[in-house]
């Protein structure tokens, strides 16, 4: 729950690294209107470093989703529908892409606009923080749960089956790559960040470190106990045949027959 003076503020080593994507979802309930302009979420420390922000207009609390460019500081879609209605939660989702050179807005699972960026248009992303719900300047009066923010542009039914509260994978891009089990010393560990989706792509190389660790002393085991009762057996018939070589007091021990 938040009022106008209410906010939660992450800061950005907090957040997921982002190259030259990124897009957040979450679920909104507007309390009241506001009679100036209301921040959703904004990351910047300043109120011109908007990559990525969504505000709602005065009275009507129409949203707006910017950013900023190399061309604008203050670029993105103008006005969404005719406005939120009051106590009546909407899923919302911004997805960037400066690659792809689009902004999309999607308002409960719908696609609702967007914004084109010029070929040679670059997208700003910035160090700042993340401030939800106020951005020390104004703040909406309301709800928000299930906020999310990925550092990749989320597709259509990507939004979609996180606005019907599905699981969304890790796309293969954004894992790290596993290192080959050949090149992995014995005693080293592979971690995840992020052990819900990446747990079954890095368990196995453990596995199979594990596995031949246990092969190779299994092995050695067995040669000792093997070695252990050649040694004894070769002594047993020495004894009864008296067979030594006599100029190196050693035992002769037959590598053939």
């Amino acid at each position: 729950m938040l009022t106008a003076n209410d906010s939660k503020i992450v800061q950005h080593n907090e957040l997921p690294e982002v190259t030259n994507e990124v897009s957040i979802t979450l679920r909104l309930n507007i309390i009241s209107h506001d009679t100036k302009w209301a921040c959703v979420f904004h990351k910047g420390g300043k109120i011109l470093v908007r990559t990525p922000s969504l505000w709602l207009s005065p009275t009507k609390s129409v949203p707006r989703a910017r950013f900023s460019s190399s061309y604008n500081l203050n670029v993105g879609i103008e006005d969404i529908g005719s406005g939120l209605l009051l106590n009546k939660w909407y899923h919302l989702a911004y997805t960037l892409s400066d690659s792809e050179k689009r902004l999309d807005f999607y308002l409960d699972g719908e696609w609702a606009g967007f914004h084109s960026i010029q070929p040679m248009e670059q997208v700003i992303f910035n160090a700042g923080p993340l401030y939800i719900g106020n951005d020390l300047y104004t703040g909406i009066t309301g709800q928000i749960s299930n906020f999310r923010y990925f550092n990749w542009r989320l597709s259509a039914d990507e939004v979609t089956s996180d606005y019907l509260n599905k699981t969304i994978s890790i796309p293969v891009s954004s894992v790290p790559p596993v290192t080959p089990v050949s090149s992995v010393p014995p005693t080293s560990s592979i971690t995840s960040s992020d052990q819900s989706n990446t747990k079954d792509t890095k368990s196995n190389p453990v596995a199979i470190i594990v596995g031949v660790g246990i092969g190779a002393s299994l092995g050695s085991i067995l040669i000792f106990v093997t070695g252990f009762y050649l040694i004894r057996s070769y002594k047993k018939r020495q004894k009864q045949n008296r067979a030594y070589d006599r100029t190196s007091d050693h035992q002769v021990l037959s590598s053939g027959k």
